[in-house]
């Protein structure tokens, strides 16, 4: 597997990550939530979360017991 591919896989894990993470739009307080998933929902490299996921899995942790961590730093991040 080349470098582009392992990237995308783990990129969408992080962005199914965050689809199960965060509070839904409407949970109270809206407004803030709302803010929230528009700052992470932007995009961008995720570079920071695929960072733990990848390190995680050198470790041999093979399931989505990092995703949490990974989905935090990009919340931090963002």
């Amino acid at each position: 597997m080349d470098f582009a591919t392992e990237l995308k896989r783990q990129v969408a894990r992080v962005e199914r990550g965050l689809g199960l993470h965060l509070p839904p739009a409407t949970a109270r307080p809206a407004r803030l939530h709302t803010a929230m998933r528009y700052s992470l929902e932007a995009g961008g490299k995720r570079l920071r979360p695929v960072l733990v996921l990848a390190t995680a899995e050198r470790l041999g942790v093979t399931d989505d017991a990092a995703l949490p961590a990974a989905v935090a730093i990009e919340c931090l991040h963002t």
